[in-house]
């Protein structure tokens, strides 16, 4: 029986830590012996009570209840999920480190043991979930084959569709009309998102479509960047005409932590999900709100490419960027507004359920974690 070490984050909504209690719900399931050891959070002041998963109190237990390894206990696998990189020989059998290059560059955002010294690669895997992100560690000095591409899910019972009679109440909690059509975006709200596309894109759109609303929920829990920041440095940009007081009354900014049920609701009572981003490692929001059956508009050319499929929404043409060591996407604003154009007058067909159906046959955590085992196992 696999003895298998997991060293990460958990209880807390990082994307790492997200990841890592998904994978440990479903390892959990497996007839292997697991066992946990908590990491350092990467800031001091991340705390359970403050930057809660929003798990459900049973998928938080079954996370919590996974023992830490004892002193000198020895693993088949060891497999490191948080921030920065440890790359460092560890005494078990095989290594892997769980890792994401944004802007396909991983200088100094490891720790310990270079990449590019040849005797630390020996039973040294790293497991990343894009092509794009692959990249970043090739570039660092990785063999191509000791990188191995593996995607996120999501948790099928946490994100789907729900019924409109639910939605119409959410809907007019949040002072939204049935009439009004919602572009929503999550996330951290950090440069690489591309806020700045969407809300110029917005406020154009808005002077012609009066019943569009604008919801964005940022994580300013964990990094102290607000949605709101954005709107702040829009008035100083070349864009500062665009802005009118009125539409900003449609602009709905969540800045409160909120439960998985909660963000699965937001989901479902948007029109559209929107990322512009210029540079992302995998880019799980969009991919659980195409689970919810809502239309997705994400950025061509990056790690979202791995997963996007027609069925699910558009793609913003865009131009690719090299700036020193860093690689990113330059989204086409002309293009961004063309995309939600064409959602809000239904240009394109889409089916909610074969959508969501799609991405839940083929993005679900356990499907994933099937094939993390194979990769432990080779």
């Amino acid at each position: 029986m696999m003895k298998l070490c997991i060293e990460g984050w958990r209880t807390i909504n990082h994307s790492y830590a997200m990841t890592n209690q998904r994978q440990l719900i479903e390892l959990d399931k497996l007839p292997i012996i697991l066992k946990h050891k908590d990491m350092p959070y990467y800031n001091q002041n991340w705390n359970e009570l403050n930057n809660s998963s929003g798990f459900s109190k049973a998928d938080s237990e079954i996370v919590k209840k996974i023992k830490a390894p004892s002193k000198d206990e020895i693993f088949d696998v060891m497999y490191r999920i948080f921030f920065p990189y440890n790359f460092e020989k560890s005494k078990a059998e095989k290594l892997f480190v769980f890792g994401t290059a944004e802007y396909q560059n991983i200088d100094n955002l490891y720790v310990n043991g270079n990449p590019k010294e040849k005797n630390i690669r020996k039973n040294l895997k790293i497991i990343t979930p894009s092509n794009w992100s692959k990249k970043g560690f090739v570039r660092g000095g990785f063999d191509s084959e000791q990188v191995i591409v593996l995607p996120h899910g999501i948790d099928r019972k946490s994100y789907y569709l729900i019924e409109n009679e639910k939605k119409i109440r959410i809907k007019e909690n949040l002072g939204i009309n049935s009439n009004d059509f919602v572009i929503s975006s999550v996330g951290a709200m950090t440069q690489n998102k591309g806020i700045d596309y969407l809300l110029v894109a917005f406020f154009i759109l808005k002077k012609k479509y009066k019943n569009l609303k604008l919801i964005l929920k940022d994580q300013s829990n964990l990094y102290q960047i607000y949605a709101s920041q954005h709107i702040e440095k829009m008035k100083t940009s070349k864009y500062a005409n665009l802005l009118d007081e009125k539409a900003l009354k449609d602009i709905i900014i969540i800045s409160k932590n909120l439960p998985v049920s909660e963000l699965n609701e937001l989901y479902n009572i948007s029109d559209c999900y929107v990322s512009p981003y210029r540079a992302e490692g995998f880019n799980i929001p969009p991919l659980e709100a195409a689970a919810c059956g809502t239309p997705i508009i994400v950025t061509k050319g990056g790690s979202t490419d791995d997963y996007f499929n027609s069925r699910l929404g558009l793609q913003i043409e865009s131009k690719l960027i090299h700036n020193q060591n860093n690689t990113m996407l330059d989204p086409n604003l002309d293009s961004l507004i063309e995309c939600i154009s064409s959602i809000l007058h239904k240009t394109n067909k889409y089916d909610k359920k074969n959508a969501s159906k799609y991405v839940h046959d083929n993005y679900n955590w356990e499907k994933i974690i099937k094939k993390l085992f194979i990769i432990f196992n080779q």
